[in-house]
């Protein structure tokens, strides 16, 4: 039997990869969609020809051999400060990256889950999850999680969080909802959330 995939999202400082390593604890294997997206932009040169397409000389750096090195930090700026172009990125990424999330999960089995900011927000990202988990915390403790985690500015964070979507927006389309705040008893919802998945 074919894995049941499990998609955590949240916004920024949500506390989603916090979450997932509770699911890890309990046995699932985890795809760090963020993590891997890095390693992509290393390891395909077609990816990275048509990033350089899309974004420029300034952004994707061609060395005198010819190769491609990614800006990362340029790249987040940019996107950052565009919604648009922060959807454009994401319409020209997420099938790479979906393609190698199948190849990581085809030979798992029971629950596996895909941590992804972007799951509820993206249809063709969607229709690979089973069920769904949106991670929320108040929006000042969000703010210093990223701000401590990050050295990010308040106006950084807050520029950030307008170009993600709402909580309210997520929790209208997920199928779970967890809050990730001191005294939540996130492991007991995670193990009552992998029950109810195994009998799908």
């Amino acid at each position: 039997m074919m894995a049941k995939v499990l998609g955590i999202t949240g916004g920024i400082g949500s506390g989603k990869s916090f979450v997932s390593r509770i699911f890890a604890s309990l046995g699932c294997k985890v795809y760090d969609s963020d993590s891997r997206t890095k390693e992509l932009y290393e390891a395909d040169a077609g990816l990275l020809e048509r990033l350089h397409l899309l974004l420029g000389d300034d952004i994707v750096l061609r060395g005198k051999d010819g190769t491609l090195k990614l800006d990362k930090k340029a790249m987040a700026s940019a996107i950052f400060s565009s919604k648009t172009l922060m959807e454009k990125v994401k319409e020209l990424v997420y099938p790479y990256v979906m393609a190698d999330f199948v190849r990581w999960k085809k030979w798992k089995r029971g629950v596996v889950v895909f941590e992804s900011a972007v799951i509820l927000e993206n249809g063709y990202v969607h229709s690979f999850m089973d069920r769904t988990l949106v991670v929320t915390a108040p929006e000042k403790l969000r703010i210093e999680r990223v701000m401590a985690r990050d050295g990010s500015t308040l106006a950084g964070v807050r520029q950030r969080m307008r170009n993600q979507t709402s909580d309210s927006e997520r929790i209208a389309k997920a199928d779970y909802i967890m809050e990730s705040v001191e005294g939540a008893c996130i492991e007991e919802a995670a193990m009552q959330i992998l029950d109810e998945m195994k009998c799908l």
